[in-house]
């Protein structure tokens, strides 16, 4: 391109001196100017889907508004446990580590967002059988402040993985797996090949792919949900797999039709999905409709539970809140997908008795958590264990999972989910096991004020940081020397002023 430059014949002007010399020295300096204007600038980074803001490395990338979405995960092979309540997951972690699940304020604010947004509409176009209970005030109370601290993080960060993880490692055929008995429950949720809505808790489908061919390979047969309820009350059926495992993804990932479901068929699998209804009426382009979603569950390798209304944080609203999250969403699915709904997955992992005794009133046969370990018959129906699983997780860790086994006898004296203060104490009951080898904590904390073993008294610490979700920790060897992982959760009433249902 040449640039012309025109100069006036007219009087000049004190600003351009007639000199010849300036007159040419100015003349050469404006060129160079017009020269440097003509040409194209860089252009910023595109804010793309898969390059979630917080995920991307600091330097050259810029930070994209999430999408509205995201949930939890992590490998059961560390002894510091986070939960999957709510906190960014990026990769910046040095560790891959047992964490309670939950989700993070990214994960929950991408789940939130979204939903946020739909949540009012969901009461009036989605539910078929909306109630008017005198709750709307409250509901619209919850929204605005949820709004209100969608840019806070949350103090549980889930566990995230290393800058340098490879999304797809892979697995080496022939290591053996060897069960550690019960049924371990996994929980997975996008299927993007790179990032992804949900950062660490996004998985490549070459990996998942990879875990395919193990688990095949290893002998392992996935079952349904009808069959592990039954088993885990102890009816176990005929039918029942030798290496059994239960396959979950929850949210509603428009990849659950795209890459899933031909996965599952390819290896003859099944898979439960859970899912919140506000999400697959958002017409977001990375979310399944509903037409999409029949379509999933035609193929026959699927089962399908709720995952509530909008995926909030269950724990922090009134109990009238989370029957409307609990009921509607059921109502929701049943209506679009002519499907029975009795199992639920908690958002984030999170619950409390309240939580329970309203999905046992609703009509919920069982309920998932995202605190590790194995389940045999016995284990609360409203507490099943499910181990998360996370962008890259290595093949010793996704191992560690399948050979844990589950504690010979455990019980504790408070409520799984309950509500507790510092210095609060409570007994665990752990039979079975190496005394020498029992570590049980909260966040890192060892919380043992005394041992006579089986028996462990526990005192709940003080936390100098922000801690609303408690995740305790039991791990230990049986006898014959097997690694236990078993986790609890509960609620941190000094971060609350007041109980959602009023005064404490």
């Amino acid at each position: 391109m040449q640039t012309k430059l025109i100069i006036s014949k007219e009087k000049q002007t004190p600003f351009y001196p007639s000199n010849p010399t300036f007159r040419s020295k100015s003349l050469w300096i404006f060129g160079i100017l017009c020269i440097f204007l003509s040409l194209p600038l860089p252009a910023a980074p595109v804010d793309d889907f898969l390059n979630p803001e917080k995920k991307r490395k600091s330097g050259n990338q810029s930070s994209p508004k999430k999408e509205v979405e995201t949930k939890t995960t992590e490998p059961p092979s560390s002894s510091d446990s986070s939960r999957k309540s709510t906190d960014v997951v990026s990769k910046k972690n040095t560790k891959e580590k047992t964490t309670l699940a939950g989700t993070d304020p990214e994960s929950s604010q991408y789940e939130e967002k979204g939903s946020k947004k739909q949540s009012k509409k969901s009461k009036s176009q989605n539910d078929p059988t909306s109630e008017n209970d005198g709750s709307q005030n409250e509901l619209k109370t919850f929204e605005k402040n949820k709004g209100n601290s969608k840019k806070k993080k949350y103090e549980d960060a889930l566990p995230t993985v290393k800058d340098n993880t490879p999304g797809s490692p892979s697995y080496t055929e022939g290591i053996e797996s060897v069960s550690g008995g019960g049924v371990p429950v996994l929980c997975y949720h996008h299927l993007a090949a790179e990032g992804g809505p949900m950062g660490g808790y996004n998985l490549h489908p070459n990996l998942l792919e990879e875990q395919f061919k193990f688990l095949k390979a290893a002998g392992y047969k996935t079952v349904r949900l009808d069959q592990f309820y039954a088993y885990i009350n102890g009816k176990q059926p005929s039918d029942f797999p030798e290496k059994p495992i239960l396959l979950t993804f929850d949210d509603g990932s428009k990849t659950h039709l795209e890459v899933l479901v031909p996965l599952l068929k390819k290896y003859g699998f099944t898979a439960s999905i859970f899912i919140y209804p506000t999400i697959i009426s958002s017409g977001k382009k990375y979310y399944l409709t509903w037409d999409q979603l029949r379509s999933a569950l035609d193929s026959g390798v699927l089962d399908l539970g709720s995952h509530t209304l909008y995926h909030p944080k269950l724990p922090t609203m009134s109990r009238t809140l989370i029957r409307k999250q609990l009921l509607e969403s059921k109502q929701i699915l049943e209506a679009k997908t002519g499907r029975k709904i009795v199992d639920l997955a908690y958002p984030f992992g999170l619950f409390d008795p309240r939580v329970i005794e309203e999905a046992k009133a609703i009509g919920y046969r069982m309920a998932f958590t995202v605190n590790p370990g194995k389940n045999v018959p016995g284990v609360p129906i409203y507490n099943i264990h499910r181990s998360l699983v996370p962008w890259g997780q290595s093949q010793s860790a996704f191992n560690s999972i399948l050979t844990m086994a589950p504690p010979p006898k455990i019980s504790i004296s408070i409520q799984d989910g309950a509500w507790v203060t510092s210095g609060q104490e409570f007994k665990i009951h752990l039979e079975g096991v190496q005394p020498e080898s029992v570590s049980i904590k909260i966040k890192s904390k060892n919380v043992i004020s005394e041992s006579r073993f089986p028996d462990y008294t526990i005192t709940i610490p003080d936390f100098a940081r922000k801690s609303t979700f408690l995740p305790l920790m039991v791990q230990a060897k049986t006898k014959e020397g097997k690694q236990i992982q078993y986790q609890y959760l509960f609620i941190n009433q000094k971060e609350f002023k007041k109980h959602p249902d009023g005064s404490f």
